[in-house]
């Protein structure tokens, strides 16, 4: 019973943690904050597009490019594998 409830607190911490560190109120939302984070150059975070692009975020982004990368898995699953496994060479 303790190792059912200790495997219940760390799948509910690992699904919730991209959302709380980014702020957003979905996995798919994290992922695409993530996404344009490492893709803003250096510089440039405070930029207007920046702003804007995270200002506008609604997880269709996010679910799209989970769906590229899982096809197989549910969109919110999809984008919290993305966010884990964020891979070097994605790009928008």
């Amino acid at each position: 019973m303790k190792l059912l409830i200790f495997l219940i607190l760390i799948l509910g911490g690992g699904y919730m943690l991209p959302q709380v560190y980014e702020e957003v109120d979905g996995p798919c939302q994290a992922l695409e904050k993530k996404i344009i984070r490492e893709n803003v150059e250096k510089g440039l975070e405070n930029s207007t597009v920046s702003n804007l692009a995270l200002a506008i975020s609604n997880g269709d982004l996010g679910a799209r490019v989970a769906s590229d990368e899982y096809p197989k898995l549910p969109e919110r699953i999809g984008c919290l594998a993305v966010y884990y496994n964020f891979p070097d060479d994605l790009r928008l």
